[in-house]
C-alpha cells in the first residue's frame, strides 16, 4: 500500500539530513524507522502501564487499610502548622 504524507518543513529538513548523512536511502526508510520506534515506544508504554496496574492490584490485595479521614488529615496539618509557628 502506498501512502502519501505531508510533514512540516522542519521535519522534511530533518528527513533530508538523515538521507544526506547516508544513514538512510530514502524518506520512506526514515519514516519507516520512525514509525517502528513509535510502535516500540507504545508497546513499552503499554507494558509499563500493565505492570503498574498489576502492582496496584497486588498492593490493594495485600494491604490492610481504611478509608482516609480527610478531616483528621486537615486537623493534623493545622496542628503541625501551628506548632511550626510557635
Amino acid at each position: 500500500m502506498d501512502l502519501t504524507v505531508s510533514v512540516p518543513d522542519e521535519l522534511a529538513s530533518y528527513i533530508k539530513k538523515k538521507i544526506d548523512s547516508g544513514d538512510y536511502h530514502s524518506s520512506s526508510d526514515v519514516v519507516s524507522e520512525a514509525l517502528r520506534l513509535l510502535e516500540e515506544r507504545d508497546s513499552a508504554k503499554a507494558l509499563e502501564i500493565e505492570r503498574l496496574r498489576d502492582a496496584w492490584r497486588e498492593g490493594v490485595k495485600s494491604a490492610d487499610f481504611s478509608p482516609l479521614d480527610i478531616e483528621a488529615v486537615k486537623a493534623e496539618g493545622r496542628r503541625r502548622f501551628a506548632a511550626s509557628k510557635a
